[in-house]
């Protein structure tokens, strides 16, 4: 057999959301590089040219150094935006969040 493996599935790519002349997405998914590029943070980038603006850490979870650290990994599995232009985000073990783009601040929600 060749090749890596990993216990953890793929991750789902999430539909990037732009509002105004920004687009938000998660940071795995994008070809940008730098050291932000880790599960459960949001990229802003310029709509037109694709330059990263911001990164924010949206969550993180708790880590147990005794398991496989891939497997704990909560990447955002979906990214909306509200009615008041913030960005609804739901993690893939079901965590939800609500940033701001524009102080952002990021907010559990229940």
């Amino acid at each position: 057999m060749s090749g890596l493996s990993s216990s953890r599935p793929l991750v789902a790519w999430v539909a990037p959301v732009t509002i105004g002349a920004v687009r938000y997405e998660p940071t795995i998914q994008t070809t940008t590089p730098g050291p932000e590029h880790a599960p459960g943070v949001l990229g802003a980038y310029d709509a037109s040219t694709g330059v990263r603006l911001w990164t924010l850490k949206v969550s993180a979870p708790v880590v147990d150094q005794r398991l496989e650290s891939d497997t704990q990994e909560d990447h955002i599995r979906t990214l909306t935006e509200s009615p008041d232009g913030k960005l609804q985000i739901v993690t893939e073990t079901g965590r939800r969040y609500e940033v701001d783009p524009a102080t952002r601040c990021v907010r559990s929600l229940p």
